[in-house]
């Protein structure tokens, strides 16, 4: 309980600044970084914004490039369609190391026919030793260099493509400048009866136009890549926010039922302790109560019992059948001023009632039977159960209580106890004929004091006192007890 007076009062305040926006920071946070700082909305919703710019970057990226590379593919393709279809009639004749002067006037041609048309703006003829055997640029005819990347793809069988306005700047070499972005596509020849690749076509075609496309095709990508990140980050604070919502609600909820909790448990506090304090009045004035009755009963009863028992034994001895009565008294004067001092000092009924029940039953029995000098017909079940400390002393209360009356209001005659267990009830039951008397026991008005503090003590144990009229013009005293089964019962 202490622990959560002193813990749920942080909660309660606490609780209502983690999901809304950035919570009062005091000397202590201020000091922390700003990320922490934040408000947890805020932090989510940076870390997912964070998360669907780069995933989107990525994409951009990659999509452009694939944009890109399949261009670049398809620009080389189909100027590469044509000029295989204008030169691969030659294939033959460009396997030579050397091209004849007339195969060069043709190649002029071809190379006039397709400039203008396809913006191509220089073109090569390599064998597959790197040598050139045609130039469109004066000067490059019959030169001969390092086989390059581009070229080694070509031969391979593979349309080379790339894009820039400088290219060449090997050692040794004059560079080409193309100025505006040109294409540099290489384009392998063979002769198809073979299928065998005999040169490689180089040629610079002008990318203006489709780099001016590409460009405008890359910001149509990033534009779209740019309106669904928004749309997700617009949903994403939708999403956050209503959670928000929802946890900022769930926690003012919490929160108050926090505060009643405390406020409960401040109450249940009070309460317990006033129950304790009322618990400490009550049992000073119980004992304040038995010291008063032990006191009246020294100075009462226990004072006239001894009185009595003085001037008997002071009393001149007498013979014959009165002697035996008066030894009798002795002896029930005695047991009764044994049986105050046991009440005084609160050990009455213990030695009986911490034997088992059956024995502390018999013994009571007995000893009526040798103080009044009076038949008993004792019943007691084979199998018996034992019962808590205060049920037994009960048990043994309605035993004396039922033979003393027995004996004071119809003489003894055919007295009875049985002690039994019918279906999980413990039973005692104290009969006699009762031809004579004891008409104040059956009205529970006019019932003896004995009979009525039996049956509150019977009651307060949760079982049921009864005084039952019975055939033959008998009396009973009955008591039952629930719930003692015979699988608990003492062998």
């Amino acid at each position: 309980m202490d622990y959560i007076r002193r813990h749920i009062p942080k909660l309660v305040v606490g609780g209502l600044t983690g999901m809304s926006d950035a919570p009062l920071l005091s000397p202590e946070t201020r000091s922390r970084p700003v990320w922490q700082g934040l408000g947890l909305l805020r932090r989510h919703l940076s870390s997912c914004a964070l998360i669907v710019v780069v995933g989107l970057a990525i994409l951009g990226v990659w999509t452009a490039s694939r944009l890109q590379q399949t261009v670049e593919t398809e620009v080389g393709h189909r100027a590469a369609t044509v000029l295989e279809s204008m030169l691969n009639r030659h294939a033959e004749d460009l396997a030579a190391d050397t091209l004849s002067p007339e195969l060069i006037g043709v190649i002029d041609t071809y190379f006039h026919d397709i400039s203008d048309a396809l913006g191509i703006s220089e073109m090569k003829i390599w064998n597959a030793q790197g040598t050139i055997l045609y130039a469109s640029r004066p000067g490059l005819t019959g030169s001969a260099q390092p086989v390059s990347d581009e070229l080694a793809t070509a031969l391979a069988g593979e349309i080379s493509v790339s894009v820039g306005d400088t290219f060449h700047v090997e050692s040794g070499w004059p560079s080409t400048t193309t100025g505006p972005q040109q294409f540099e596509i290489y384009v392998p020849i063979r002769i198809r009866s073979l299928n065998r690749i005999v040169a490689v076509a180089e040629y610079y075609q002008n990318a203006a136009v489709v780099t001016d496309a590409l460009t405008r095709a890359r910001w149509q990508t990033w534009g779209l890549l740019t309106v669904i990140g928004a749309m997700f980050v617009a949903i994403l604070v939708m999403i956050l926010r209503y959670g928000d919502a929802v946890i900022l609600r769930q926690r003012t909820d919490l929160s108050a039922r926090m505060a009643d909790l405390v406020l409960l448990l401040d109450r249940t506090r009070e309460t317990q302790a006033r129950i304790h304090q009322r618990t400490i009045r009550l049992q000073e004035e119980q004992k304040a109560q038995l010291r008063q009755i032990n006191s009246d009963i020294h100075d009462g009863i226990g004072q006239l019992l001894t009185v009595a028992l003085l001037r008997m034994k002071s009393a001149p001895p007498s013979s014959g059948p009165q002697e035996d009565g008066v030894q009798s008294v002795r002896l029930i004067l005695e047991e009764a001023m044994s049986e105050v001092q046991a009440l005084l000092s609160g050990t009455s009924q213990r030695p009986v009632a911490e034997l088992p029940l059956a024995d502390a039953v018999s013994a009571l029995v007995e000893d009526h039977r040798r103080r009044t000098s009076t038949e008993v017909r004792t019943v007691l079940a084979d199998r018996l159960p034992e019962p808590s400390l205060p049920v037994k002393v009960a048990i043994c209360r309605v035993v004396q209580e039922g033979l003393h009356n027995a004996f004071k209001h119809a003489g003894g005659r055919d007295q009875q106890v049985h002690l039994y267990v019918d279906h999980g009830t413990l039973v005692i039951a104290v009969s006699n004929d009762a031809r004579h008397g004891q008409d104040a026991c059956r009205d529970v008005t006019r019932q003896p004091m004995g009979l009525r503090n039996l049956r509150h003590r019977i009651e307060n144990l949760g079982g049921i006192f009864q005084v039952l009229d019975l055939e033959h013009h008998r009396m009973e005293i009955r008591a039952s007890f629930h719930e003692y089964s015979m699988e608990h019962s003492h062998e």
